[in-house]
């Protein structure tokens, strides 16, 4: 899978449950020496996570004697809950944070770069939104920059990608999910990254073009984050060919 030449190994694992994915993400960090930087792309089965700043009211919606259809895993990544399920593409990516600075804020950065090139190259104009890590689709009119909660809640802007780390002996762990072609209703029970009255989408909803596969797209974005990390230069707001 493309990402290797860059200094980043990229490895396709499918469907997969939330715990194994999990195992093998501290296995690559222990042994982060030996392996180097890895990024694991995969689809979950559907799971609810929720990160070190998540709150218990966001899953109020879920069933509390412990019927919900869908598990909820607790982890160590930052932010709050978010839903996992087939038809998102989620990647792992295990670098050495050390080697860049420690700079957790540029590599967030760098994440979003990667995920925005990948949705250029899908046809879809995704931007940030300062101040909300992760990735949107704006109106095509839209002034993002001038965005505010209303617009949020109107639709205006929408979520499509969800980032998030954690940093275990200078090793990032976690990372990026990317919604394709997914059912968005598990989003319903839930405040998705926070953010009442957020609206999720999805590449399938932003382009009227068909979807390649989730293989296909987890090779273009293999390419495109590891380009992102090699990018010597800061993160641009809304990187060359963000916007169609």
């Amino acid at each position: 899978m493309p990402g290797e030449a860059e200094g980043l190994r990229a490895r396709w694992l499918g469907r997969i449950g939330y715990s194994p994915a999990s195992a093998l993400q501290e296995d690559l960090r222990r042994a982060h020496a030996r392996t180097g930087d890895v990024l694991l792309l995969l689809e979950h089965e559907p799971v609810y996570t929720t990160g070190r700043g998540g709150h218990a009211e966001h899953l109020a919606a879920l069933p509390s004697d412990g019927a919900a259809p869908v598990p909820v895993e607790r982890i160590g990544r930052g932010g709050d809950v978010t839903y996992h399920g087939p038809g998102q593409l989620v990647g792992y990516a295990l670098v050495d944070l050390r080697a860049r600075g420690r700079d957790v804020h540029r590599f967030l950065r760098q994440l979003e770069t990667g995920v925005i090139t990948t949705l250029s190259a899908l046809g879809v104009r995704g931007v940030r939104w300062t101040g909300r890590t992760g990735v949107w689709v704006a109106d095509p009119d839209a002034d993002v920059g001038r965005m505010d909660e209303r617009d949020m809640q109107l639709g205006r802007i929408r979520k499509i990608a969800s980032i998030g780390i954690g940093v275990r002996g200078g090793i990032t762990m976690h990372g990026f999910a990317l919604n394709v072609a997914m059912d968005l209703a598990p989003f319903t029970a839930i405040v998705p990254c926070g953010l009442v009255g957020v609206r999720m989408t999805t590449v399938a909803r932003e382009t009227p073009g068909p979807v390649p596969s989730l293989r296909e797209v987890a090779a273009l974005a293999a390419q495109e984050v590891a380009a992102a990390l090699a990018s010597p230069a800061p993160p641009e707001r809304n990187p060359v060919g963000a916007v169609a």
